[in-house]
């Protein structure tokens, strides 16, 4: 939304200019045209908005002591802060961007400061290093570590600001001072919210909300069927790759540890080099010789599913034995596909990604290539690990130019959604 300056003129036409105090907060604003009409302006106050950028005509304000722009979307840059234009102002004095969630360590900080030289401007930065240090901020060192059942586990990728978010936007809960309520008990707020929609069941006398199962709607949905005979093909390859040390198919060879597999290889696409091969490239291509038939058999099942994708498909996470492990890949550009293969019972080993804060899909990649976008919150469904073979193809995108992320799933049949 936008709200012109032009409005106030109607309101109060003769002495609008005088006005030395605006605050617009607690809005959804994006922007705020004209300004520049409010010369004697000195303190703005635009928190709680939906700002990605500070607005376009701040430089002309030349009385501007105070900007209040907390609670917003702003990013630490020259773009985002108008760095530039508030260098100009000789009366700067504060620039409050607390809460804003790309503004978080230290070095924003002296980045925004250094920038505004010579002003000695004063600059607030929420560092959730500093501010989220609590007991039970997080549970889990890593994704591995998380049942993926607990909602908790569901919801621990999330940034604290995406949770506080969460609680004002989707719940209907006041704002949240990061002073006073840490992430945990921004958390346990949060599931306390679930639990009175029935969304967060206990299995037993335990009643600990972090021990809650997320009983939230789930919608199940099929990727993509590949052909049976590169299918046979792909998983005989994977077959003779598990347990190959030579290959990486070894159970000591996992290359994210974060995750829970029982083997986890990356495979990146071919690149070429000029000069001597550094020690890393050097075990890539290493790496990439021994598994060379099976990334052209999954390269192949890609092309024939989404060709453009092929193109574009900068690497393959080779797994064995992937379960549960709620994250979120901060590295992608664009969303993911996921190929399973094995003996695994049909309808078990989905692929699991939050939709809404109410909503998940189930996606079945069983000898399908299922499409999902893996910068929300995502994980595998429970399947019989230990009777039953599941490998997995993940094809990430991670060098081509960013996509908004968004939908988490690309289609929605309501004739499949369960509870």
């Amino acid at each position: 939304k936008e709200f012109s300056m032009k409005l106030i003129t109607t309101i109060v036409p003769s002495s609008y200019i005088r006005i030395k105090t605006l605050d617009v907060s607690h809005n959804e604003l994006s922007d705020l045209p004209g300004l520049a009409s409010l010369p004697n302006l000195e303190t703005l106050c635009i928190k709680r908005n939906w700002f990605n950028a500070l607005p376009s005509d701040v430089g002309k304000l030349q009385k501007l002591r105070n900007i209040d722009a907390s609670r917003n979307f702003l990013k630490p840059n020259v773009a985002s802060l108008r760095l530039d234009e508030l260098k100009n102002l000789s009366h700067l004095k504060l620039l409050d961007v607390s809460l804003n969630q790309k503004c978080r360590t230290a070095d924003h900080r002296e980045y925004i400061k250094d920038h505004l030289k010579p002003l000695e401007v004063d600059v607030i930065v929420t560092v959730w290093q500093e501010a989220s240090n609590g007991e039970h901020n997080c549970i889990g060192a890593s994704a591995a570590q998380r049942n993926a059942n607990l909602l908790r586990s569901q919801l621990e990728p999330f940034g604290t600001v995406n949770l506080r978010r969460r609680l004002v936007r989707d719940f209907g809960k006041e704002p949240t001072d990061p002073k006073l309520v840490d992430r945990a008990g921004v958390m346990e707020m949060l599931l306390r919210c679930y639990q009175k929609e029935g969304l967060l069941e206990f299995d037993g006398s335990d009643k600990d909300l972090n021990l809650g199962v997320g009983k939230r709607r789930v919608v199940k949905i099929g990727g993509t069927p590949v052909r049976e005979e590169l299918l046979n093909e792909i998983l005989e390859e994977l077959r003779d790759w598990r347990g190959n040390n030579k290959r990486g198919g070894s159970s000591n060879n996992r290359e994210r540890p974060s995750i829970k597999a029982e083997c986890y290889m990356i495979l990146r696409a071919p690149v070429e080099v000029e000069g001597k091969l550094s020690r890393p490239e050097r075990r890539r291509q290493k790496k990439m010789e021994g598994n060379k038939k099976l990334w052209q058999l999954a390269l192949q099942a890609m092309t024939e599913t989404d060709p453009d994708f092929a193109t574009r498909c900068s690497e393959i996470a080779v797994t064995f034995g992937f379960t549960g492990s709620p994250h979120i890949d901060r590295q992608n550009a664009s969303p993911f596909y996921g190929l399973s293969l094995g003996n695994f019972t049909e309808g078990t080993g989905c692929v699991a990604v939050e939709c809404s804060p109410r909503l998940l899909a189930h996606v079945n990649t069983k000898n399908r290539l299922g499409r999902v976008d893996g910068r929300y919150p995502h994980w595998v469904t429970s399947y019989n690990a230990e009777k039953e073979e599941r490998f997995s193809l993940i094809y990430y995108d991670t060098m081509s130019p960013y996509q908004s992320p968004g939908p988490a799933i690309f289609k929605m049949p309501k004739a499949q959604m369960v509870t």
